[in-house]
This record gives C-alpha cells, structure tokens and sequence, in this order.
C-alpha cells in the first residue's frame, strides 16, 4: 500500500512540477495549481510519444527523463509554495482513494490498453501494427504517459496512475473555479457562466464519471473537451497565447478520443476570426503534437485517422486496404447496434445507410442513454427554475466564447448521432449542449443562489466519492487487491512463428493485459514480421 501512495505522491509531483517549469510561475489556488499539473500531463505525453519514435519507452531511459526533470527543477528554483503542497497532498489522498480495491477498464484495458502499453515498453514504433490488432490503430494518447510511469521508482505497476492523476487534476480544476468562487480568492469580475458550466460539469461527474474502473480512454477525452469550452468561457481576449492554450487542448481531446474532433473547429474559429499568424499556428507545439500523431497513425496503420479509408495509403507494404474497410464498416455498424438488428438479411453496409439502424438502436441503446439523462436533466431543469427567478445581477459572460461552445457542441452532438452513437463516444458533446443551452433560459444570475449552487455541487460530489469509494472498499476490500492488476492471474499463450526469428504472442484466456509483449487474442496469418533498418514491420501476405 504504501508503493501505491507514494507512485500517486510522485507522479502527481511530476506533473505539477513540468507545468511549473513551462510556466514558470507559482499557483495559489486549487484551479490554477491542476492547470499547470494538466499541461505538465499533456507535455510528458508528447515527450513519450517523440521518444518512441527512436526508442522503446524502458524503465531505464524513464527514469532518467524523470530524474532530469527534477535536476532541470532544481536548477531553476521554482519550488513548491506551501498552498501547492497542501493541494497536491489533497489531490493524492482523493486519487488514492478513488483506485484503492478498484479494477481495470473491462475488457478494453486487457484487450489493447495494456498490451499497448507493454509493446511501448519494449518496442519503438512499430509500422503495420494494426495488423497484430485493429485497435492498436486507434490508440489514445493516454498510453503512451502511462507507458512512461514504468520506471525504477514505480516498476510496472506505475502505469496504472497517470490516468488517475489527470482524472483527478482535470476534476479538481472544475472544483477550484467553485471554490474560487466561495471563497473569493480573485479580485477579478466573477464569471458567472464558468462558474455555472463548473458546477454543472461537477455534478455530472460526481453522477457518472466516478470511477477508476470506469475511466477507460473515453472519460479523460470528454474530460478534457469539458476543460476545453471551460478555457473558451473564460477567455476575453483571443490573443496568440490564448489561441495557443485553446488550440493544444483540443489537440490533446482529439488525440484521446478521435470522435471528439469537433474540438478543431474551436481554434479553428479563432485562428481565422482574429487573423492568428499562419507561421505562428504553424510552428507551434500543438501543431507539432498533431504532426507527430498523423506519422505515427501512419505508421502503424497506413491512415492519418484509421480507419477512415479516404485518409489511409493504401499502396504502403504494411497497410491493408481490406483489413482497413471492414474495420470502418464494423466500428459504425456496431456503433449503430448491428448485433440487435431484427433483419439478419441485412447486409452492414446497408444497415448503416439511409437510417435503417435507427428502429434497432432506439428500441436498445436509446433507452440505455434515457436512462443515463432522465436523472441529470430533471436535476438541471430544477437548477434552472432556481436560478431563473427573483434575479439581481446581470450575469457577466463572453457572449461570443458561448455561442462558439454551443454550435461546435451541439455540431459534435449531430455527428455523435448520426455517425457513432454510443453514449461512452460522445457524451460530453451531449452534457455541455445541455448545459449551455440551459443559461439562454436565464437571464440574470443571483450571487447569492449561484453561491447556494456551488455548495450544493460540493455537497453532491463528496457525499458521492464517498458513498461510491467506500462501497467498493467494504464489498471488495477482503477479495480485490488493494490495486488494479495488471496481469492475468493463470497466463495461458502460444508463441506464433511468423518467421524463423519473429513472432507474436496469442492469448488464450481472451485477455492480453500486461503479461507479454507483441501479443493479440487474434490468430493471424496474413503477416509477417520482418526487421528493416532496426524497426520492425508487420508486413501483410
């Protein structure tokens, strides 16, 4: 247990303390202090990702990345305030809790999320990847900083808590707007809206993102596009720098979750309505993080984005044009609830054009998003007859910031619909149209009733945690380990022989997890694994 606290300690420290060197400034408060610990995630993601491209994520060359960051920390000074020092311990002690006797993400965490993670671990980039298994083609960004947490300090087990850690900073920085509020930690004009969208994002997380076992790749990316319309409600000004701020985070939401990329269409915005230089935009790290992301989509699987065919080179030796058409044909019948569907003559191209999915999914899956929505909606619609009546002060937002949120939500909202509706894909287009529309129904804001929301929101979302946390702990504590496993408990494999010095491992407990490298619960035959200029190529027959 206490391995466990002090990989949570460290790498929550790590992250805080890259943050602080780009920034180059202390934070004071609980909003600013996860702010800096986000970009301090987000540009150790890039870091893994740029290293992978010449060399395997190993524990050795991790732990020195991590020991120049603190040497690089030292030497500048910025150290930690005692405010930072309080936070970060409040932070781990919540993460802490949050996975104690929890589990993986069933079953895409032991199908491709781990074994990923292990391949980044003892591999460098590999091309054709994705024939080993379709889904290493649409990786999440998240895997990459997760592979990078196994080093000398933390071991293997270390990958388990950069998905804790940014879970925890990105809920924390919606909990700091609120206590900002509460307690008046800024002489600024309040944002009313943000700190409505605030507490309105906590509420939904305290109702469904609650969960480590639950996070998956899904909720870090809708997290992160909560984040992004937060950072546009709050911006006056759409100078560079903030185009910039804007621009990484919704690269870095795309990046974890492909069916949020209406997020482009915010910088995108800003970029041509205020004349951003093209050269600035060009040249900068975000552009830089989706420039690498694209080669490495090609690589491993011949698409910028697979498995969209009309993105992919299908001429590459390691791509597969078929492979690539029945994965997109699959991906959105499946999406559309195919296995359901009460016509078996139906062919699957077919199903998902001209809406013949739409009576099959809105008989099953539908009720299954009703289900999830009712309870939230009745809860805001209540919050909105609260707010909207006996108003005082005139509400203070970026009407043009608020317009922009609402078109690209409600945009991604469409394309969820009508191209990938399964709640998990697409739900935080859904939850930030609802919110946002909310507040053209109120017209003024009262101080003291938003203040009487904000403490309502924190009473919901601890009473939450701690139910949730410490149901799980009295019903698994004497069964579960203490933390999530990694392995499979009976490991059962054949080593498949592509040539006389390659292969790849096939599981037969129908989970990878972390136990062997290059492995697949897929037999296959149409590859082979060849060795050029020190890469490895997963070459189709």
């Amino acid at each position: 247990m206490f391995t466990l606290i002090s990989s949570v300690v460290f790498t929550n420290i790590i992250y805080l303390i890259v943050g602080k060197i780009i920034f180059n400034k202390k934070s004071n408060d609980l909003k600013s202090i996860s702010e800096v610990a986000i970009i301090g995630f987000i540009y150790l993601s890039l870091l893994a990702l740029l290293i992978n491209f010449f060399s395997p994520l190993k524990p050795l060359i991790n732990s020195v990345i991590i020991f120049l960051i603190i040497i690089i920390f030292f030497i500048k000074k910025n150290f930690f305030s005692i405010q930072e020092m309080i936070f970060i311990t409040v932070i781990t002690i919540f993460g802490f809790m949050l996975i104690l006797f929890d589990t993986v993400y069933r079953p895409d965490a032991g199908l491709y999320h781990l074994p990923f993670i292990r391949i980044l671990n003892e591999e460098k980039i590999i091309f054709g990847l994705f024939n080993l298994h379709g889904r290493f083609g649409h990786i999440s960004i998240i895997q990459y900083a997760s592979a990078l947490n196994n080093n000398i300090i933390f071991s293997d087990e270390g990958i388990l808590i950069p998905l804790l850690s940014i879970y925890c900073f990105l809920t924390f920085y919606f909990l700091g707007d609120i206590s900002n509020f509460i307690i008046k930690r800024t002489n600024k004009k309040i944002n009313y809206t943000s700190i409505y969208f605030s507490s309105l994002v906590i509420l939904y997380i305290s109702y469904k993102i609650n969960r480590y076992s639950e996070f998956g790749n899904d909720a870090i990316g809708h997290l992160f596009f909560f984040y992004l319309i937060s950072k546009l409600i709050n911006i006056r000004n759409f100078d560079y720098k903030n185009f910039n701020k804007i621009y990484l985070i919704s690269i870095y939401a795309i990046l974890n979750k492909v069916t949020l990329i209406s997020s482009i269409l915010i910088p995108a915005y800003i970029f041509f309505k205020n004349k951003i230089s093209f050269k600035k935009a060009m040249f900068s790290i975000p552009s830089l993080f989706l420039v690498l992301w694209i080669i490495r989509n090609i690589i491993t699987s011949g698409c910028m984005i697979y498995p969209q065919l009309n993105t992919c080179f299908t001429d590459l030796v390691w791509s597969d044009k078929t492979k690539i058409i029945r994965e997109s044909r699959s991906t959105e019948a499946y999406a559309k609830d195919w296995p359901n569907r009460l016509d078996k003559a139906i062919s699957i191209d077919d199903y998902s054009k001209k809406f013949n999915w739409l009576s099959t999914w809105s008989k099953n899956h539908f009720n299954k998003i009703k289900k999830i929505l009712s309870p939230y909606i009745i809860i805001l619609l209540l919050i909105i007859l609260y707010l909207r009546y006996d108003q005082k002060e005139k509400r203070i937002y970026n009407v043009t910031s608020l317009k922009l949120s609402l078109c690209v939500s409600l945009f991604g909202s469409i394309l969820f619909f009508l191209k990938f509706p399964v709640y998990r894909f697409g739900y935080s287009y859904v939850i930030t149209s609802l919110i946002l529309i909310s507040i053209f129904f109120m017209n003024f804001y009262d101080t003291k009733k938003i203040k009487n929301l904000c403490f309502f929101t924190i009473f919901i979302f601890l009473t939450s945690f701690v139910y949730k946390q410490s149901s799980r702990i009295i019903e698994y504590g004497e069964t579960r380990s203490f933390i999530p496993k990694i392995y499979n408990e009976e490991q059962k494999y054949e080593r498949i022989l592509t040539s006389q010095d390659n292969y790849y491992n096939l599981s037969l407990n129908r989970l990878c997890m972390y136990d062997l490298n290059l492995c697949t619960i897929y037999r296959n035959n149409k590859f082979n694994i060849q060795e050029k200029y020190y890469y490895k190529f997963f070459i189709k027959q």
